[in-house]
């Protein structure tokens, strides 16, 4: 123990349980290769690269990971603790924790042991009433008692405080730019609303042909239709969060015990709310900056006596606040710049701020309100509790009804489409995804997974694989399909091409109709015209862009022309891919608004790069992971497995 810590510790607040290091990525993964080796593992449970984990950590962490099941079960623990994998989410977290502590020293991260003394220093087991440390014996036995050790407790602290400076550092490197901010700003706020008339492909196929001339035509048009990669069609059991969720509830008393066990969750910082005018230099010289000076100490010297806001409005050049008079909203510690941040949080409310240099140029900041920390009520956070522990126990719970599917085919050695759809319920549905390759980031309806593409893309036809967590729920999954790379020949993809070519045909008469019949269609409902053109109408409320469209499903055509057409008109008639055509009119917009945007990019730009940095680090385990040989020991492991049958 750090004899600095040691000789301040005078008294003791008990702790209950604590969690020394949390950060799964993955769970249950196929071991290939490593799994079912031995030797040389005699009292390990793993050797990650260099690294051996021994049979009494991992232990120690399966008592950790049953602690966290337990409460997020509640009094149902008891009735599913053989249902659930524990073994497999502990030792994969295990993993995955190393390779990214390999990573950080790789880059030079280090932890001080002053920065792991003001790690100690924030649990208030370990402090007494007037906030001073509570001395070595009594901190000794309050780890005791906790089965760790203060080495084991300061190696897992370290570890912890590794991997969040290692994700600071990779956060820097992460530059979100201001059009991706917007983008994303749009497609998040934007909204319009309209009906829309689709008319299928179909109700213009009868009687529509196509000459061998055409097909050949479509053929050399369209060729990267026919050319592909190395390309596998997966087909997967999924276990439904969505339907999964409905199902489950949690008591009040559970909800109590995880608020005032996670109070840290619900606390606000710190907030201040202010206002600013900004005098940017006109050049980026010495004489550009001592003119914006210059200016901004004379709209200080009205801003004095004056209205704040007015002058905002008619002086400063920061497109983001100008129109609303400066407001920036509330905002902590961390999202402004430091020299702005800094005078803002040193002001008392209504006092303004002599000019303030910063990257951007001069800012006369006022602050209009102060919010202190505080700690939200049980009350006002209630629900968001209760989601949250209902997203623990989905996902525990469709882990386990995965584990249990996988387990069916394992033993019945199910092989066929039709054997897996029989083990489809109200909550587990059946699914096979497009083809895909080396090259695709994502898989169609399962989302990115780096490590489940390289090992569909490494594996035989009819392999097995899971269970696996995606967005949308568990899933166990079987290489369905492999299609070899290449460009088919017009003789072999001659239907294929005469079908196509006929279909486009029908698609692009279907589109001239319905613009041919602008006039009837924009003097009433589309409705009381869908049923004569062979078509269906229906109403679209705050549709934002991305989103699926009800009736027509994803159509980024029609996105295109619904969000750019005005209000009360029609939009022109576009092909929706090769299912049909449709034509809409638009009823209500909900338009970007820049000064909504101003306010809320900042918070905005940190959920992008939160979200970066994710799938940066989902990235580097996996590459860690090509990169380190990994070998479990199934003695060990299995060991603590449920029981089977």
């Amino acid at each position: 123990m750090l004899k600095t810590l040691r000789d301040q510790f005078v008294h003791l607040k008990w702790i209950l349980w604590f969690v020394v290091f949390l950060f799964v990525f993955f769970i249950f993964i196929d071991w290939g290769a490593g799994r079912g080796r031995t030797r040389g593992l005699a009292g390990l449970a793993a050797r990650i690269g260099s690294v051996s984990i021994s049979e009494a950590q991992f232990i120690k962490e399966m008592h950790s990971t049953e602690q966290r099941y337990r409460q997020m079960y509640g009094e149902q623990f008891e009735s599913v603790r053989d249902k659930v994998d524990l073994a497999s989410i502990t030792i994969q977290n295990i993993v995955d924790r190393y390779l990214l502590l390999a990573e950080a020293r790789k880059i030079g991260v280090e932890v001080t042991d002053k920065e792991l003394l003001e790690k100690i220093m924030t649990y208030p087991a370990f402090q007494r009433s007037d906030g001073s440390f509570v001395g070595n014996d009594l901190y000794s036995r309050i780890l005791r008692a906790n089965q760790t050790t203060p080495e084991e407790f300061e190696d897992g602290l370290r570890q912890e405080l590794a991997t969040q400076k290692l994700q600071q550092v990779l956060s820097g490197g992460i530059m979100i730019p201001e059009g991706d901010v917007e983008r994303e700003y749009r497609s998040r706020n934007e909204a319009v609303s309209f009906e829309v008339l689709s008319v299928p492909a179909e109700r213009a196929l009868a009687g529509m042909t196509s000459t061998e001339a055409e097909a050949k035509a479509y053929y050399d048009a369209n060729k990267p239709r026919f050319t592909h990669p190395a390309q596998r069609q997966l087909r997967y059991l999924l276990v439904d969060d969505a339907k999964l969720r409905r199902t489950l509830s949690v008591p009040e008393s559970q909800i109590t015990d995880y608020y005032s066990t996670h109070q840290q969750e619900f606390a606000a910082p710190e907030q201040v709310r202010a206002r600013h005018i900004l005098i940017r230099p006109k050049k980026e010289d010495e004489a550009g900056w001592d003119a914006a000076l210059a200016a901004a100490r004379e709209v200080r010297s009205k801003a004095a006596a004056g209205d704040f806001a007015a002058l905002a409005k008619k002086y400063s050049e920061d497109p983001g606040s100008k129109d609303t008079g400066g407001d920036l909203g509330w905002f902590p510690r961390g999202r402004m710049v430091k020299e702005f941040e800094d005078t803002a949080f040193g002001l008392k409310p209504g006092e303004v701020s002599d000019p303030v240099k910063s990257q951007f140029g001069y800012h006369i900041i006022k602050l209009e309100e102060r919010r202190p920390s505080s700690i939200s009520p049980l009350a006002e956070v209630r629900d968001v509790v209760r989601e949250k522990l209902v997203e623990g126990l989905a996902d525990a719970e469709g882990n386990r009804r995965a584990t249990a599917l996988r387990d069916k085919i394992d033993a019945a050695k199910l092989a066929t489409d039709d054997q897996w759809h029989t083990l489809t319920d109200d909550i587990v549905t059946s699914n096979v995804t497009p083809f895909f390759g080396v090259q695709d980031e994502t898989i169609a309806g399962l989302g990115r997974d780096p490590e489940l593409l390289a090992e569909a893309n490494a594996a035989k036809e009819g392999f097995v694989g899971g269970p696996r967590r995606s967005s949308r729920g568990w899933v166990v999954y079987r290489v369905a399909k492999i299609r070899p790379a290449g460009t088919t020949p017009f003789a072999e993809a001659k239907d294929e091409a005469m079908e196509a070519a006929k279909r486009a045909k029908a698609l692009e008469r279907l589109r001239q109709d319905l613009e041919g019949k602008r006039v009837v269609l924009a003097g009433g409902p589309l409705s009381a015209q869908a049923a004569g053109m062979g078509g269906t109408a229906q109403m679209v409320t705050d549709h934002r862009r991305g989103t699926a469209i009800p009736g027509v499903g994803m159509a980024a055509r029609l996105d295109d022309v619904v969000f750019s057409t005005a209000l009360n008109a029609l939009s022109p008639a576009v092909v929706i891919g090769e299912r049909g055509v449709a034509i809409a009119k638009v009823t209500a917009k909900k338009a970007f608004d820049p000064v909504a945007f101003g306010k809320e990019k900042g918070a905005l730009r940190d959920s992008m790069v939160k979200e970066e940095l994710n799938r940066l680090i989902t990235s580097l385990i996996v590459e860690a992971k090509r990169q380190n040989p990994i070998t479990i020991n199934p003695e060990v492991v299995d060991r603590f497995k449920p029981k089977r049958g």
